[in-house]
């Protein structure tokens, strides 16, 4: 599950990456997007109901550090400016990492 999730993060980044590069965006690209954080949704929500209680750690405007919940931030990646703002991209992929690291699958 864990690798699957740094998957898509890699992969949600990279697309983005080449598209800042780019003139306004293509639809396609819009597309994968939307559908990348749409998937990402289902397994960190996946990973919500096999780890209740399991948080994201992220750090807000104002710099001050929350703890979000799973399921929480699976709503979340439904939503690009909240994506934008608490880095949810990195944020997710950041704990996957510390998923593998500790034993996870």
């Amino acid at each position: 599950m864990y690798s699957d999730i740094l998957t898509l993060c890699w992969s949600i980044k990279e697309v983005n990456k080449n598209l800042a590069d780019r003139k306004p965006t293509t639809d396609y690209s819009i597309t994968y997007l939307k559908n990348a954080c749409s998937k990402l949704a289902g397994l960190v929500r996946e990973a919500g109901k096999s780890k209740p209680g399991a948080v994201i750690e992220v750090v807000d405007k104002s710099g001050q550090k929350k703890s979000i919940a799973l399921n929480d931030v699976a709503e979340m990646l439904y939503d690009a400016r909240k994506i934008m703002e608490l880095n949810l991209i990195d944020n997710i992929s950041r704990w996957a990492k510390s998923g593998t690291s500790s034993g996870g699958k």
